[in-house]
């Protein structure tokens, strides 16, 4: 026979208060009884193995004390460690997180935005596959703190969090610009969505204007195609050559193939780009990357999304993390 869940009636009875004193202690205003009283609550909640209904208590507060974070793709390290940054400093104040992957899909980005406000999260923190403010604004059911992450928004409503994308990347240019590699060649998923893809590019093309660029599809489907369009490019044209990626993991699919092909090492040819870790470096060690620190980023968000929570004034609309570029030789 199943046994029967105590309620909070019943706490109250053998603690010998009412159930208005056994809310106040569940709620943490121990001000407003004697330790006497808190003690007598305590010993009958340990007593009966007594679990608040955190259904009923939200429909009292309207707080779950959950953030929802969605972010572009789990497959990617830099949007884990995004989730993993913002959790760590949620998680310490007292609230719990749930990841959502959009699976950099954007019917999918849609319907968990809108599943985030059909239900009753405190916050949503959002690493947006596109940059368009109008259409994150259509997708959101209702009025919750929200912070942006590893977008700029134009006219954004929201604070954001980004890292440095177009400094750092026109950094990386002149610096093998200036060792005579004359020729750059760029590998990135779609640019025309991602504000961030975009500032990367710019910076590049700030110092070489006349940029081969392959677009990627996000399930990697022309992964041998576009190889070998690549290696034909690299034989027809006999000059100092930086391939250039604007995400990690599109250098972690193409760095095999280069290692197999004998394009690496080449005095001629050099790999650079984004990084989320020392992953890159570990395997390649002379790769000369742009070192991002998505975790930081992550507790930055998770910081903004405390003081939103918190009502607090003068939330910086913009922050920006810095990038390290590490040129091993």
């Amino acid at each position: 026979m199943k046994k029967k869940t105590a309620s909070i009636k019943d706490v109250a009875s053998l603690a010998n208060v009412s159930i208005a004193t056994v809310s106040r202690y569940l709620h943490g205003q121990l001000n407003r009884m004697s330790a006497e009283t808190a003690d007598q609550v305590k010993n009958a909640i340990v007593k009966l193995n007594y679990v608040p209904n955190a259904a009923a208590r939200q429909l009292i507060t309207h707080k779950s004390k959950m953030i929802a974070i969605i972010v572009v793709n789990i497959a990617d390290s830099f949007s884990t460690e995004l989730y993993k940054g913002a959790n760590s400093v949620l998680e310490r104040a007292g609230y719990a997180t749930v990841m959502l992957d959009t699976d950099s899909q954007q019917a999918k980005e849609k319907q968990l935005i809108n599943m985030v406000g059909l239900n009753t999260y405190d916050g949503l923190i959002l690493q947006p596959l596109s940059s368009d403010v109008a259409k994150i604004k259509s997708e959101v059911r209702r009025d919750l703190p929200i912070v942006i992450l590893d977008r700029q928004l134009k006219d954004s409503p929201w604070p954001q969090v980004i890292s440095e994308n177009f400094a750092a990347s026109k950094k990386a240019a002149q610096y093998f610009y200036q060792h005579g590699f004359t020729q750059a060649i760029v590998f990135s998923s779609a640019i025309a969505i991602a504000s961030t893809r975009q500032k990367r590019l710019k910076g590049i093309k700030a110092v070489y204007p006349q940029v081969t660029i392959f677009e990627l599809d996000e399930k990697m489907l022309q992964h041998k195609e576009i190889f070998a369009k690549l290696e034909k490019i690299l034989a027809e044209k006999a000059e100092k050559t930086v391939l250039f990626f604007l995400e990690e993991r599109w250098l972690l699919l193409f760095l095999p193939d280069l290692i197999h092909a004998n394009l690496l090492p080449n005095k001629n040819i050099e790999i650079s780009g984004f990084a989320d870790s020392s992953l890159i470096s570990s395997i390649w060690p002379s790769a000369k990357m742009i070192l991002q620190d998505p975790y930081k980023m992550g507790q930055k968000a998770g910081a903004i999304m405390l003081n939103l929570l918190a009502n607090k004034q003068n939330i910086p609309h913009t922050s920006m993390v810095k990038t390290s570029f590490i040129k091993k030789d």
